[in-house]
């Protein structure tokens, strides 16, 4: 009895429970807001109303006061020589001026030959060397030539050298050098030293011929004047035999 007792009292709190969960739910769906719709309304813009404005404002220009003047700077390119010894360095010239120097490839690219300008005969003797320098970074400059001398080096800033037992006909060539390496040969960068005559050297050739005709010039008027007084000297010895017959060249009376 005491069993079948416990048993209704748990089937009567089982059934109490249930009803209890039930009524909270209910409770809760019941308390939420009603779900509402908003209804969005879309506006249209005109596209070409909002273009014209946009265009409008971009192309509107600030006033102008009268009498005022507007200035527009060009940038110029530097005074750069590739030929000459620069006193001062491009970049320096750049950054005072605001020019623009010609474009120099970095110091991990292989540099470009250098252009040789002339090849001449110095006053003292030496073989003298122009060049101009490539667009690259350079570190130093080497002159080879094909007779067995030994190769100079020369700076960066260097545009000019003096080879000493240069031999006629030889091959000089001006290479580039950097961290990389030496720039290749070309056919502006190399030429073959044919020495031409000064200026002195011509003048001197040409008193020397003057020199030797008027020497020339003399002994012919001697021997000229030599011959003249030779057939003068018969004419006159000639005259005199004509004139006394007892006058021979062979004997004398």
């Amino acid at each position: 009895f005491y069993r079948i007792k416990m048993q209704n009292l748990t089937l009567l709190l089982l059934a109490l429970s249930m009803d209890f969960l039930l009524a909270a739910s209910v409770n809760l769906l019941t308390s939420r807001p009603p779900v509402t719709k908003t209804r969005i309304r879309y506006i249209g813009v005109d596209d070409e109303d909002y273009g014209d404005e946009e265009t409008s404002k971009l192309t509107s220009k600030a006033p102008v006061k009268p009498g005022a003047t507007t200035t527009h700077f060009t940038p110029q390119d530097c005074e750069y020589d590739p030929c000459v010894v620069p006193k001062v360095p491009c970049s320096v010239i750049a950054a005072q001026t605001k020019c623009y120097c010609p474009g120099i490839t970095g110091p991990d690219e292989w540099p470009s030959a250098p252009d040789i300008k002339e090849l001449k005969q110095g006053e003292s003797g030496m073989v003298e060397v122009h060049w101009c320098a490539p667009q690259s970074t350079v570190t130093f400059y080497k002159v080879i030539t094909d007779d067995g001398n030994e190769p100079q080096i020369f700076s960066n800033s260097s545009r000019t050298g003096l080879l000493q037992g240069v031999k006629v006909g030889s091959r000089v060539c001006v290479v580039a050098g950097n961290n990389v390496g030496l720039s290749t040969s070309s056919e502006t960068s190399c030429t073959f030293f044919q020495p031409h005559k000064s200026n002195r050297e011509l003048e001197m050739s040409w008193v020397i011929a003057g020199v030797i005709g008027l020497l020339l010039a003399l002994v012919l008027a001697a021997v000229l004047l030599w011959r003249w007084r030779r057939g003068r000297k018969n004419g006159s010895v000639d005259g005199e035999g004509l004139r006394n017959p007892s006058y021979t060249t062979n004997e004398t009376l």
